[in-house]
């Protein structure tokens, strides 16, 4: 019996046995440095079909089980996992939810997903709250450096802001 393909849209906060296509945007190891770099989980950015963009976490102890096959902007198909709720501060996308990989969790590599599957995702927000999480290391696997407005219109206007942003890149 084949199982329902869903997207990450779809997903609500339970167990799933339903399938998700995805890509793999990125990856990054969360050490405890209050012990030593221990190695908590490893977390995953991925984007579905429809450019939404969802946090995965892989805990220490599976991670053996898929770390050979995490290659940035692979393409997956992942089913039997847990959708739980994200903690605020660990937050890396829009979503209120995660996806949590478990005993039961299928991580196949695809070559030729159903639909196309964007190679990038962004996440747009305005110049205030760019301004907040500057050096938070909260949203994102890196730093804000800089947030600068490019034009001289009032703050509470529409406009661009240009953000300076300092990634490491361990993929």
């Amino acid at each position: 019996m084949a199982m329902a393909k869903v997207f990450f849209s779809n997903l609500k906060s339970v167990r799933c046995s339903s399938v998700v296509e995805a890509r793999l945007l990125r990856f990054w190891e969360a050490r405890n440095v209050k012990r030593g770099g221990e190695l908590m989980w490893m977390d995953l950015l991925m984007v579905d079909v429809n450019s939404t963009m969802m946090q995965v976490t892989i805990s220490a102890g599976r991670l053996p089980q898929f770390r050979e096959m995490l290659h940035a902007r692979t393409m997956f198909s992942v089913s039997g996992f847990d959708v739980s709720r994200c903690a605020q501060n660990f937050r890396l996308t829009d979503s209120s939810l995660m996806i949590r990989f478990n005993e039961s969790t299928s991580f196949q590599e695809l070559t030729e997903p159903v639909s196309p599957l964007p190679e990038e995702a962004f996440r747009f927000r305005n110049q205030s709250e760019l301004i907040g999480l500057a050096n938070t290391n909260t949203q994102l696997p890196g730093e804000i450096l800089c947030v600068k407005s490019t034009v001289c219109d009032p703050q509470e206007e529409k406009n661009r802001v240009m953000v300076t942003l300092k990634l490491d890149r361990k993929i």
